[in-house]
C-alpha cells in the first residue's frame, strides 16, 4: 500500500513548566511541502513506512479490549443532520480540499490550535499530510501524526567531544496517528469514520476531536448485556406475589453478604456494616440497575428512595396478598439489599460466585449472549488455579458443582496437552470419575 504525498506540514510543539496547568505551550511551523519537496526530503525515508503501517493497521468498530490502541471514531451529528454539520468533519474536509501549500498550511494551523487546547499536550513533532493511493482512489487521505521528543539522545560528533546531545530527537516508535477517511478494506472508504492509534494508556489524543465518538468495546458491550440480564432477573423475582415473604423465609446464599432481618452487620463476604459499600447506603437506586426499579414506577412524579416501602394501592391492599407492597416489591428491604449487592458485584474487578441462578438460568443467559458474540471467552480462578476456555464450554465441557461445602470444577475433553517443563503428572493413568469423587468426598468431609 503506497501513499503518494501531495502536501505535508511539519510543526514542532514545545512546552515549558512543571505542573500541567502552569505549562506554557507554543508551536512553530517549520515547513509545508508539496509532492516534489517531500520526494527530495529526509522525511520521505522516515515516514513512508509509517504511512503504509497506519493504512494497513486493522481496527474494529467495537474493539477487543477497553484499552485497544487502535480505535474507529465516528463523527457525531444531530438526528436528521448531515455530516457537514460536524465541525471536526469540516476541518478534515478543508484539509482534503486544499489545492496549494498555503491553503494546506492554514488548514493545518486550525487543526493544531485545536490540539493545543487538549490537556496533557507534550512537546514533539506534529505532522499533517495529504496523500493519495493513486491505484485506488481519486480522493485523498488525511494523516495526522504526533511524535513525542525522545529524552537523553546522544550521537557521535567528532574526535574531541566524541558525543553531542540532541535536543529535539523524534522516533517513529510511539507515533500517535489519525487516518481519515477510514478504509475498512482495500478499495472501500467510510466517510463517517476515522481511525485513531495511540499506544499509550493516556487517551488525550482522542480528546481534541470533540465531535467524534467511539463505540463501546466488546467487553463493555458484554458487561451491559449481563447487566440487562440481571435487570430482567430482578424484575421477574420481585414482581411475584409475596416475593418479599418468600425471600425472608429462604436461607441467604453463601458469599452474598446479605444482612440479617434486623438490618445488622453483613456476613463474611466483606460488604461491611449497614450503610457502607459502593452504593454508599440505600439512597437512590444505583444507576446501572436503575431500570429494574423505574420500569415499574407507574405513579406520577419522582419515584421514592428505594428503601421506602411503596404504599398500598387504592383498594387498600397490595397485590402480594395484602402485605402492603405493590406487585413489584421495590419497597421491600430485601429488594434494596439485593440491588445493592448486585451493584457491588458488577463494579468489582475480582468477583465471587454469587449463587443466585440455577444451571438452567445460566445456560439460557449464556446462549443469549453468544447469539451476539459467539466466541466469548470464559476465564475464572478457583482459589489459585486459573482456567481459560470459551463461554460455550459451560455446561458442555466445564461444570461447576459443590461437595461438602466446597466448590468443584469438572472439565472434560478428549485429550490432554502439556507444554514446557515436563512433570510426572504427564505419566498418569487416570482413575475412574467415581474413584476421584469418593476421594474428594472423604477429604472434604474432614476439611
Amino acid at each position: 500500500m503506497k501513499f503518494a504525498i501531495q502536501h505535508l506540514s511539519f510543526f514542532v510543539i514545545q512546552t515549558e513548566g512543571g505542573q500541567e496547568k502552569d505549562t506554557t505551550r507554543r508551536y512553530k511551523h517549520y515547513k509545508t511541502m508539496d509532492h516534489y519537496d517531500y520526494e527530495d526530503s529526509e522525511l520521505k525515508s522516515f515516514l513512508d513506512g509509517e504511512f503504509a503501517r497506519i493504512g494497513k493497521r486493522k481496527a474494529d468498530v467495537h474493539a477487543d479490549s477497553e484499552n485497544a490502541p487502535t480505535k474507529i471514531g465516528r463523527f457525531l451529528v444531530e438526528p436528521g443532520q448531515e455530516l457537514e454539520s460536524n465541525p471536526n468533519y469540516n476541518l478534515f474536509q478543508r484539509l482534503r480540499a486544499a489545492g496549494t501549500k498555503e491553503q494546506f498550511h492554514y488548514a493545518c494551523d486550525d487543526l493544531l490550535r485545536a490540539y493545543m487546547d487538549t490537556s496533557a499536550v507534550r512537546g514533539g513533532a506534529f505532522i499533517v499530510a495529504l496523500a493519495k493511493i493513486n491505484e485506488l482512489f481519486d480522493d485523498p487521505f488525511v494523516f495526522v501524526l504526533k511524535c513525542d521528543f525522545e529524552s537523553k539522545i546522544a550521537r557521535i560528533s567528532d574526535e574531541k567531544s566524541l558525543i553531542s546531545k540532541v535536543d529535539m530527537a523524534i522516533s517513529a516508535r510511539n507515533i500517535k496517528s489519525i487516518l481519515y477517511p477510514h478504509m475498512p478494506e482495500e478499495g472501500m472508504l467510510e466517510p463517517w469514520e476515522l481511525k485513531i492509534h495511540q499506544a499509550s494508556h493516556a487517551r488525550y489524543f482522542e480528546d481534541f476531536l470533540k465531535y467524534v465518538t467511539y463505540e463501546k468495546s466488546k467487553p463493555e458491550i458484554l458487561n451491559d448485556q449481563v447487566i440487562g440480564l440481571v435487570q430482567e432477573y430482578m424484575e421477574r423475582k420481585w414482581q411475584e406475589p409475596n416475593a418479599g415473604a418468600v425471600l425472608a423465609a429462604a436461607p441467604a446464599p453463601q458469599g452474598m453478604g446479605v444482612p440479617g432481618a434486623d438490618g445488622g452487620a453483613y456476613d463474611e463476604a466483606g460488604y461491611g456494616e449497614e450503610g457502607a459499600g459502593a452504593a454508599g447506603g440505600y439512597g437512590d437506586v444505583p444507576a446501572r440497575l436503575q431500570s429494574a426499579y423505574d420500569v415499574y414506577d407507574d405513579e406520577e412524579g419522582e419515584p421514592p428512595a428505594y428503601e421506602t416501602a411503596r404504599p398500598a394501592r387504592e383498594n387498600g391492599s397490595g397485590a402480594g396478598g395484602g402485605n402492603g407492597y405493590s406487585p413489584y416489591s421495590g419497597g421491600h428491604p430485601g429488594y434494596a439489599q439485593e440491588v445493592r449487592q448486585l451493584e457491588v458485584w458488577a463494579a468489582g474487578d475480582k468477583r465471587q460466585l454469587q449463587e443466585k441462578w440455577t444451571h438452567e438460568d445460566v445456560m439460557e443467559a449464556t446462549m443469549r449472549l453468544m447469539e451476539h458474540q459467539p466466541d466469548l471467552d470464559l476465564k475464572f480462578k478457583i482459589d489459585d488455579v486459573a482456567v481459560r476456555g470459551k463461554m460455550s464450554d459451560y455446561g458442555d465441557r466445564v461444570h461447576f458443582a459443590r461437595m461438602n461445602g466446597r466448590y468443584v470444577v469438572l472439565i472434560e475433553g478428549d485429550a490432554f496437552q502439556f507444554e514446557k517443563g515436563m512433570s510426572p503428572i504427564e505419566l498418569l493413568h487416570p482413575e475412574d470419575i467415581e474413584q476421584v469423587l469418593a476421594r474428594l468426598r472423604h477429604r472434604t468431609a474432614g476439611h
